[in-house]
């Protein structure tokens, strides 16, 4: 099954070992597959469980290497007899994080007294 199908689904996604030191290699955690690039990387989204069946994005999507998934399939809860970790507000994934800001190498200058 082409990865263009599962785009726009709610999917869950079993990491590789390589991805130990956030995910666990025998969990399946569930994401919003929201984007796949020919250079091998998937854009998800986390979700949580909402109501009625169905689920809500809780953030911003982001780009994994494919490389770090060992399987990937639509969610379908009905049929899903192993536990979902939802990754929306419990999430221990690494964010992209805003670059520290520089250090000016001047420093202020008290305000002259007039």
């Amino acid at each position: 099954m082409s990865l263009l199908y599962l785009v726009h689904k709610r999917v869950i996604i079993k990491f590789s070992d390589a991805a130990k030191d956030q995910f666990e290699s025998e969990a399946f955690y569930a994401f919003r597959l929201t984007g796949v690039d020919a250079m091998g990387f998937l854009q998800i989204q986390g979700i949580n469980p909402g109501t009625h069946a169905g689920h809500e994005a809780v953030s911003e999507p982001y780009w994994i290497n494919k490389d770090l998934v060992r399987e990937i399939r639509e969610l379908d809860s009905a049929k899903v007899k192993e536990k979902i970790h939802y990754t929306g507000a419990t999430s221990k994934l690494a964010k992209a994080k805003a670059p520290a800001q520089a250090k000016s190498a001047l420093k202020p200058k008290p305000a002259l007294a007039s």
